[in-house]
Formats: structure tokens, C-alpha cells, sequence
């Protein structure tokens, strides 16, 4: 952290970087050799009723693996953003469990009421970005129902006691 002003409205969080070296994505080596910076503005989750406005300074490396594909390559803060990101991984798996439980125009609503903008459009795309959740395989097999749109009906014994 390099500075926190508290505003009326408002609260600017400036920060940084500290690491010395980063590991490339690409080919996984260290580097310690520095290409450039640059600024980047995460949207994070409203503190106190007031907005958050993040200024994060990162760091471009150079990739000294000459049979790397990547020639720079920017460091990664663990947990606080991914890569491309507009907001912090805080305010993405916020936004990501409310609209789990109120789908998409609701969880749209609510955010707004909390100060949070967003377009219900996004939230579906940040659903649609989750993993699958793992499938259980069945243990039994149901196959009355292929057979009645067949034209063809099975009985057993337990369906004739049922009256």
C-alpha cells in the first residue's frame, strides 16, 4: 500500500507491487529484469457505503528464456486480481454468490442498491465462467419413458401393486 485518502464519496487506495522478481507464465523462469509499468484501475466491493477507487501499479518483466514465446510479461497479485481483470477477486466472487442465489436481473438490482455497477449481461458471463460443478454417475437407469414414446409399455410387478 502507498497511500489511503478517504474522501466524502470516495476512498483511493494507491498501491504496489514489492516483489523483486516474477515467474514467467509462459515458460516458468524468474525474472528479475524490468521492462516497464503501468497503472491499472480494479473496480473492488464498496467499504462504508463508499465507493473504492484502486490504483495498482504493476510491473512489466522481461523473459531471458530465448525459446520462450513471451518476450514480456506482467507480474500477477495472488488473490487480488487475474489477469485482464476489471475488478478484484474479492468483488468478482461477491458478485459471483449473489447472483448464484438471484440470477441475473435481481443480483443486477441489488448490486446497484450497494453501489456496485453492473450490467446483468456480466453477471450471466460471470456464471457462464465457472467450472462445471462434477456429475455424479447414476445408479439407476429409468427406460419407461423411451419406451412409452416407442409405442411400447414394460410392467413390472411393483407398478401393477400400485393402483
Amino acid at each position: 500500500m502507498e497511500s489511503v485518502d478517504v474522501a466524502d464519496a470516495f476512498v483511493r487506495v494507491e498501491a504496489r507491487f514489492t516483489a523483486r522478481r516474477a515467474a514467467c507464465p509462459g515458460c516458468g523462469r524468474w525474472s528479475s529484469r524490468i521492462h516497464g509499468s503501468y497503472l491499472r484501475f480494479p473496480g473492488d466491493l464498496p467499504t462504508s457505503g463508499k465507493l473504492v477507487v484502486m490504483s495498482l501499479q504493476v510491473r512489466r518483466f522481461v523473459c531471458e528464456e530465448g525459446s520462450c514465446p513471451r518476450k514480456t510479461f506482467a507480474e500477477q497479485g495472488p488473490r487480488l486480481t487475474r489477469r485482464f481483470a476489471r475488478r478484484t477477486e474479492r468483488l468478482r466472487s461477491t458478485l459471483v454468490s449473489v447472483d448464484l442465489a438471484l440470477a441475473g436481473r435481481a443480483c443486477a438490482r441489488m448490486s446497484d442498491s450497494f453501489g456496485i455497477r453492473v450490467s446483468r449481461n456480466t453477471l450471466l458471463r460471470l456464471i457462464t465462467s465457472l467450472p462445471d460443478p462434477p456429475t455424479a454417475t447414476p445408479h439407476v437407469l429409468g427406460v419407461d419413458e423411451h419406451a412409452q414414446r416407442k409405442g411400447r409399455i414394460h410392467v413390472t410387478e411393483r407398478d401393477t401393486n400400485v393402483a
